[in-house]
Protein backbone atom coordinates (compact mmCIF):
# COMPACT_ATOMS: atom_id res chain seq x y z
CA UNK A 1 0.00 0.00 0.00
CA UNK A 2 1.38 3.57 -1.10
CA UNK A 3 1.67 6.32 1.07
CA UNK A 4 -1.36 8.22 -0.41
CA UNK A 5 -3.22 4.99 0.62
CA UNK A 6 -2.28 4.58 3.96
CA UNK A 7 -2.72 8.54 4.45
CA UNK A 8 -6.53 8.42 3.61
CA UNK A 9 -7.36 4.35 5.09
CA UNK A 10 -7.86 6.44 8.53
CA UNK A 11 -8.24 10.10 9.58
CA UNK A 12 -6.74 10.77 13.13
CA UNK A 13 -9.58 13.10 15.18
CA UNK A 14 -6.63 15.61 16.43
CA UNK A 15 -7.21 18.40 18.70
CA UNK A 16 -5.07 21.47 18.88
CA UNK A 17 -4.54 23.76 22.02
CA UNK A 18 -4.13 26.77 20.40
CA UNK A 19 -3.05 30.64 22.04
CA UNK A 20 -3.40 33.92 20.08
CA UNK A 21 -3.81 37.40 20.05
CA UNK A 22 -6.79 38.66 18.59
CA UNK A 23 -5.71 41.73 18.37
CA UNK A 24 -4.82 41.94 14.45
CA UNK A 25 -8.32 39.09 13.37
CA UNK A 26 -11.53 39.68 12.99
CA UNK A 27 -12.16 36.64 15.32
CA UNK A 28 -11.96 32.80 15.26
CA UNK A 29 -14.79 31.91 12.60
CA UNK A 30 -13.74 32.40 9.24
CA UNK A 31 -15.00 35.48 6.87
CA UNK A 32 -14.56 37.20 3.77
CA UNK A 33 -14.04 40.61 5.45
CA UNK A 34 -10.44 40.15 7.17
CA UNK A 35 -8.15 37.88 8.56
CA UNK A 36 -9.26 35.26 11.45
CA UNK A 37 -7.83 32.30 13.52
CA UNK A 38 -9.72 29.67 12.14
CA UNK A 39 -8.62 30.87 8.28
CA UNK A 40 -5.03 31.02 9.02
CA UNK A 41 -4.92 27.84 10.56
CA UNK A 42 -6.94 25.86 8.24
CA UNK A 43 -5.50 27.30 5.10
CA UNK A 44 -2.22 25.95 6.39
CA UNK A 45 -3.11 22.65 7.58
CA UNK A 46 -5.59 22.10 3.76
CA UNK A 47 -1.80 22.87 2.07
CA UNK A 48 0.04 19.99 4.32
CA UNK A 49 -2.91 17.54 3.89
CA UNK A 50 -3.81 18.84 0.14
CA UNK A 51 -7.56 18.43 1.13
CA UNK A 52 -10.30 20.48 2.75
CA UNK A 53 -10.15 21.13 6.16
CA UNK A 54 -12.59 22.38 8.32
CA UNK A 55 -11.63 23.11 12.23
CA UNK A 56 -14.18 22.74 14.71
CA UNK A 57 -13.47 25.02 18.26
CA UNK A 58 -14.82 24.74 21.70
CA UNK A 59 -16.01 28.23 20.57
CA UNK A 60 -16.18 31.39 18.44
CA UNK A 61 -14.17 34.32 19.67
CA UNK A 62 -15.26 37.96 18.33
CA UNK A 63 -13.06 40.34 16.51
CA UNK A 64 -9.90 41.18 18.71
CA UNK A 65 -10.53 38.69 21.09
CA UNK A 66 -7.55 36.51 22.68
CA UNK A 67 -7.20 33.33 23.85
CA UNK A 68 -5.11 31.49 26.12
CA UNK A 69 -7.01 27.99 26.14
CA UNK A 70 -8.90 27.82 22.85
CA UNK A 71 -9.34 23.89 21.35
CA UNK A 72 -10.01 23.11 17.92
CA UNK A 73 -10.52 19.13 16.07
CA UNK A 74 -9.77 18.31 12.63
CA UNK A 75 -9.67 15.37 10.73
CA UNK A 76 -5.77 14.83 10.16
CA UNK A 77 -3.30 11.86 8.73
CA UNK A 78 -2.02 8.31 9.74
CA UNK A 79 1.24 9.90 8.01
CA UNK A 80 1.71 11.99 10.79
CA UNK A 81 2.78 11.52 14.34
CA UNK A 82 -0.36 13.44 16.25
CA UNK A 83 2.35 15.77 18.66
CA UNK A 84 4.25 16.37 15.29
CA UNK A 85 1.01 18.59 14.20
CA UNK A 86 1.93 21.45 16.74
CA UNK A 87 5.63 21.96 15.48
CA UNK A 88 4.62 21.87 12.12
CA UNK A 89 2.21 24.43 12.48
CA UNK A 90 4.13 26.55 15.05
CA UNK A 91 6.98 27.03 12.02
CA UNK A 92 4.32 28.32 9.37
CA UNK A 93 1.76 30.54 11.91
CA UNK A 94 2.43 34.13 12.62
CA UNK A 95 3.82 34.83 15.45
CA UNK A 96 0.35 35.68 17.48
CA UNK A 97 -0.67 32.51 17.33
CA UNK A 98 1.02 29.35 18.56
CA UNK A 99 -0.36 25.53 19.05
CA UNK A 100 0.45 24.62 22.27
CA UNK A 101 -0.36 20.78 21.83
CA UNK A 102 -1.71 18.61 19.63
CA UNK A 103 -2.92 14.98 20.29
CA UNK A 104 -5.22 12.27 18.65
CA UNK A 105 -8.82 11.95 20.43
CA UNK A 106 -11.15 9.39 20.10
CA UNK A 107 -13.33 9.42 17.13
CA UNK A 108 -16.60 10.50 19.45
CA UNK A 109 -14.70 13.40 20.87
CA UNK A 110 -16.07 16.62 19.81
CA UNK A 111 -14.46 19.83 20.66
CA UNK A 112 -17.49 21.64 20.89
CA UNK A 113 -20.05 19.58 22.27
CA UNK A 114 -18.55 18.31 24.73
CA UNK A 115 -17.50 21.29 26.55
CA UNK A 116 -18.54 21.37 30.38
CA UNK A 117 -17.48 24.90 30.97
CA UNK A 118 -15.11 27.54 29.87
CA UNK A 119 -13.79 30.66 31.83
CA UNK A 120 -13.34 33.96 30.46
CA UNK A 121 -11.14 37.00 31.95
CA UNK A 122 -11.19 40.96 31.61
CA UNK A 123 -8.29 42.45 32.45
CA UNK A 124 -8.75 46.47 32.93
CA UNK A 125 -5.79 48.62 33.28
CA UNK A 126 -6.95 51.66 35.97
CA UNK A 127 -4.45 54.32 36.00
CA UNK A 128 -3.84 57.76 34.24
CA UNK A 129 -1.72 56.58 31.68
CA UNK A 130 -2.04 53.79 28.80
CA UNK A 131 0.47 51.14 29.00
CA UNK A 132 3.17 50.64 26.06
CA UNK A 133 3.63 47.44 25.85
CA UNK A 134 0.54 45.57 27.05
CA UNK A 135 -1.99 45.59 24.08
CA UNK A 136 -4.09 43.16 25.99
CA UNK A 137 -6.16 45.33 28.10
CA UNK A 138 -8.88 48.01 28.73
CA UNK A 139 -7.54 51.11 29.70
CA UNK A 140 -9.49 52.69 31.63
CA UNK A 141 -7.90 56.31 33.29
CA UNK A 142 -10.67 57.49 35.45
CA UNK A 143 -11.77 57.07 39.16
CA UNK A 144 -13.65 53.75 40.04
CA UNK A 145 -14.75 52.23 43.10
CA UNK A 146 -13.61 48.72 42.80
CA UNK A 147 -15.54 48.07 46.64
CA UNK A 148 -18.88 48.76 45.05
CA UNK A 149 -18.01 46.52 41.99
CA UNK A 150 -17.13 43.49 44.19
CA UNK A 151 -20.07 44.33 46.10
CA UNK A 152 -22.18 44.06 42.80
CA UNK A 153 -20.75 40.45 41.59
CA UNK A 154 -22.70 37.79 43.29
CA UNK A 155 -26.44 39.20 41.96
CA UNK A 156 -24.96 37.50 38.32
CA UNK A 157 -24.18 34.00 39.82
CA UNK A 158 -26.20 31.07 39.30
CA UNK A 159 -28.74 30.35 36.65
CA UNK A 160 -30.50 33.42 34.90
CA UNK A 161 -31.73 34.77 31.21
CA UNK A 162 -29.11 37.15 30.15
CA UNK A 163 -30.85 38.32 27.12
CA UNK A 164 -30.49 41.60 28.94
CA UNK A 165 -26.57 41.24 27.93
CA UNK A 166 -26.79 39.65 24.79
CA UNK A 167 -25.69 41.22 21.56
CA UNK A 168 -27.68 42.48 18.16
CA UNK A 169 -28.47 40.14 15.96
CA UNK A 170 -28.01 36.85 17.66
CA UNK A 171 -29.53 33.70 17.36
CA UNK A 172 -29.61 31.13 19.95
CA UNK A 173 -32.32 28.64 21.19
CA UNK A 174 -31.89 29.70 24.52
CA UNK A 175 -30.54 33.12 26.60
CA UNK A 176 -30.69 31.35 29.65
CA UNK A 177 -26.98 30.50 31.30
CA UNK A 178 -25.55 29.83 34.51
CA UNK A 179 -22.49 31.40 35.70
CA UNK A 180 -20.17 29.36 38.08
CA UNK A 181 -17.74 31.58 39.27
CA UNK A 182 -17.33 35.03 39.09
CA UNK A 183 -14.56 36.78 40.93
CA UNK A 184 -11.93 40.23 40.45
CA UNK A 185 -8.67 39.99 41.38
CA UNK A 186 -6.06 42.85 41.96
CA UNK A 187 -2.70 41.92 39.85
CA UNK A 188 -1.07 44.72 40.34
CA UNK A 189 -1.55 48.61 41.07
CA UNK A 190 -3.48 49.19 38.33
CA UNK A 191 -4.34 46.06 37.18
CA UNK A 192 -7.69 44.31 38.07
CA UNK A 193 -8.84 40.75 35.99
CA UNK A 194 -12.14 39.30 36.19
CA UNK A 195 -12.71 35.49 35.91
CA UNK A 196 -15.62 34.20 35.35
CA UNK A 197 -16.74 31.02 34.55
CA UNK A 198 -19.94 29.45 33.36
CA UNK A 199 -22.14 26.42 30.99
CA UNK A 200 -21.93 28.91 28.12
CA UNK A 201 -22.21 32.64 27.28
CA UNK A 202 -23.97 35.16 25.08
CA UNK A 203 -22.68 37.13 21.79
CA UNK A 204 -21.01 40.08 24.08
CA UNK A 205 -22.16 38.65 26.84
CA UNK A 206 -19.09 39.32 29.25
CA UNK A 207 -18.37 42.26 27.75
CA UNK A 208 -21.69 44.03 28.78
CA UNK A 209 -21.44 42.32 32.21
CA UNK A 210 -18.13 44.08 32.59
CA UNK A 211 -19.35 47.15 31.49
CA UNK A 212 -21.97 47.31 33.49
CA UNK A 213 -19.67 46.66 37.09
CA UNK A 214 -17.37 49.11 35.73
CA UNK A 215 -20.79 51.50 35.90
CA UNK A 216 -21.38 50.67 39.06
CA UNK A 217 -18.01 51.68 39.63
CA UNK A 218 -18.65 54.85 38.50
CA UNK A 219 -21.78 55.36 40.44
CA UNK A 220 -23.91 55.13 37.93
CA UNK A 221 -25.63 52.12 38.44
CA UNK A 222 -26.03 50.75 41.98
CA UNK A 223 -25.81 47.21 43.22
CA UNK A 224 -28.82 46.77 44.25
CA UNK A 225 -30.09 47.50 40.77
CA UNK A 226 -28.40 44.73 39.06
CA UNK A 227 -31.00 42.02 40.05
CA UNK A 228 -33.58 43.92 38.59
CA UNK A 229 -31.77 44.82 34.78
CA UNK A 230 -31.15 40.80 34.88
CA UNK A 231 -34.66 40.20 35.22
CA UNK A 232 -36.02 42.70 32.64
CA UNK A 233 -34.43 40.84 30.02
CA UNK A 234 -34.34 44.49 28.43
CA UNK A 235 -30.21 45.32 26.67
CA UNK A 236 -31.26 48.98 27.20
CA UNK A 237 -31.42 48.90 30.91
CA UNK A 238 -28.23 47.46 31.03
CA UNK A 239 -24.56 49.06 30.65
CA UNK A 240 -22.15 49.64 27.78
CA UNK A 241 -19.94 47.19 26.03
CA UNK A 242 -16.50 47.25 26.54
CA UNK A 243 -14.14 46.79 24.03
CA UNK A 244 -12.47 43.39 22.98
CA UNK A 245 -8.92 44.05 23.66
CA UNK A 246 -8.82 43.19 27.42
CA UNK A 247 -11.09 40.29 26.80
CA UNK A 248 -9.29 36.17 27.06
CA UNK A 249 -10.93 32.74 26.80
CA UNK A 250 -8.91 31.59 29.47
CA UNK A 251 -10.26 28.21 30.67
CA UNK A 252 -12.19 25.18 28.71
CA UNK A 253 -13.09 22.45 30.77
CA UNK A 254 -13.91 18.92 29.28
CA UNK A 255 -15.18 15.79 30.84
CA UNK A 256 -12.57 14.11 32.97
CA UNK A 257 -12.25 10.98 30.77
CA UNK A 258 -10.79 12.50 27.51
CA UNK A 259 -7.66 13.90 29.99
CA UNK A 260 -7.75 17.36 28.80
CA UNK A 261 -8.23 19.08 32.13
Amino acid sequence: MSEQEVSSSHSPNILLKIEYDGTDFVGWQRQPDGPTIQSTIEDLLEEILEKRVVLYASGRTDSGVHARSQFAMFRGSDKYEPERWARMLNFRLPPSIRVLDSRQMPDNFHAQKHVISKTYEYRVLNRKIASALDRGVHFYPGELDWEKVREAIPAFLGEHDFKAFQGAKAEVKTTVRRIERFELHQTGPDLYVFEIQGNGFLKHMVRTIIGTLLQVGEGRIQPSEIPGIIASRDRRKAGRTVPPTGLFLAKVVYPTHFGLN
